[in-house]
């Protein structure tokens, strides 16, 4: 029987672990929390967004480091055929009008309970609280815990990046990866909030807009994304931050922009000419609330230089313009993206190219695998993620299984 262990209980390690047993395999699962599963505790909120339901090219236009890698792999085994042996093992799933998939309850912890199951039905040893501390390589794998030592004939690293390390995700598998000769590609904090330095927003507890247009300037390219953002008194987050936060982490970044109304200049001189008209009389603090929020109003008012009080029938036109200016233009000086605390996924980390895209084995040690966020793969938000675990998970699986 062949001995199999696996380093790392989250989404790789477990779906690898479930995949592979049979009546001719052995596996053991080494986590060093007390517990399986944390990260997946915290995605989507805390209702787990397992996985999308886009189609095969959309779904791979979602993969943003080395979607050529998962061709082979994503082909074997993609969102569907994940959401299937879901569904056919009990776990029922329901997709939203943004194609995120979610267990149907809505709770993570459905999923963790999913696995839990699954680990005792098919009678895979689970070792909680084993930090494997020193792996090595003679006749079999030597794998060394604080209280044990282990010998596997076949050796799976899922251990994560470096995101959330308080779940354990600490960088223990490009140690172990380094050790065998492997190269590991710069890792960055990816799907992150964005600090600035402005000093005008001190005010500002926390708000939520919609519909803003956001532009990010580096050295030698620009993105721009539409959608809902939350700005704090020194960080911006939301859905389209961290998106572009994935293309631009590590770069030099210029300038962000902020559109704060999607109408342009014209629609916005005389939706404002006409509010003045009706509140003459009024603090031109109190008449933009109409325009924007409350809470941005006097960062406005102080860029354009217009004191708060000043009244409505006042405003010049030359002021006008600058108001406009500002709500259209609302420019944040960049100070540096937030880091692993905060990172959804690690961007870099094992280099793809010293592994077998077919099966996650190690071009330079044979038996040994990579499956997860551990390699240089990394994604959107949305649940492609986690696909990429399961992805990669299954066609180790596979593999190993086809060469028993």
């Amino acid at each position: 029987m062949k001995k199999i262990g696996i380093i790392g209980a989250g989404a790789s390690g477990l779906y690898a672990a479930i995949n592979l047993k049979n009546e001719n395999t052995d596996v053991t699962i080494l986590e060093k929390n007390a517990s399986i599963g944390k990260k997946i505790l915290m995605t989507g909120n805390g209702r787990c967004n397992i996985t999308n339901a886009a189609f095969y090219d959309d779904f791979l236009e979602n993969i943003v480091s080395n979607p050529k890698f998962l061709y082979s792999s994503f082909n074997n085994h993609d969102n569907y055929a994940s959401m299937d042996f879901f569904e056919k093992n009990g776990l029922s799933l329901i997709t939203e009008k943004n194609l995120r998939v979610f267990p149907k309850t809505q709770k993570s912890s459905d999923v963790i309970k999913f696995f839990e199951n699954k680990i005792i039905e098919s009678n895979i040893k689970l070792v909680t609280n084993a930090k494997v501390k020193e792996i090595y390589k003679k006749d079999c794998f030597i794998v060394k815990s604080d209280f044990k030592e282990y010998k596997f004939d076949t050796l799976i690293i899922a251990t994560g990046g470096l995101s959330y390390p308080n779940t354990g995700s600490t960088g223990d598998g490009y140690i172990f990866a380094k050790n065998f000769g492997h190269k590991i590609t710069k890792t960055y904090p990816s799907l992150v909030p964005i600090f600035f330095e402005n000093k005008d927003m001190t005010n500002i507890k926390a708000i939520s807009l919609e519909n803003v247009n956001i532009k990010i300037t580096s050295d030698k390219e620009s993105y721009t994304e539409n959608g809902s953002i939350l700005i704090t008194k020194n960080f911006i987050s939301g859905p389209c931050v961290l998106k572009i936060s994935s293309f631009l982490v590590g770069k030099n970044i210029n300038e962000i922009s902020l559109d704060l109304v999607s109408e342009d200049y014209d629609y916005i001189d005389n939706l404002l000419i006409k509010i003045f008209d009706k509140n003459p009389n009024k603090d031109i603090s109190n008449v933009l609330s109409e325009v924007l929020t409350n809470a941005l109003v006097e960062v406005i008012l102080t860029r354009s230089d217009i004191k708060k009080d000043k009244k409505a029938n006042q405003i010049t036109k030359d002021e006008r313009n600058k108001l406009i200016e500002n709500i259209k233009n609302f420019n944040l000086k960049f100070d540096r993206f937030a880091g692993f605390n905060s990172a959804v996924i690690t961007k870099g980390g094992i280099e793809v190219k010293e592994i077998n895209p077919k099966t996650m084995e190690s071009k330079l040690v044979k038996d040994l695998y990579f499956i997860g966020e551990v390699l240089d793969i990394d994604a959107l938000t949305g649940g492609f993620n986690l696909q990429i675990a399961f992805t990669t998970a299954f066609a180790c699986a596979s593999a190993i299984k086809e060469n028993i």
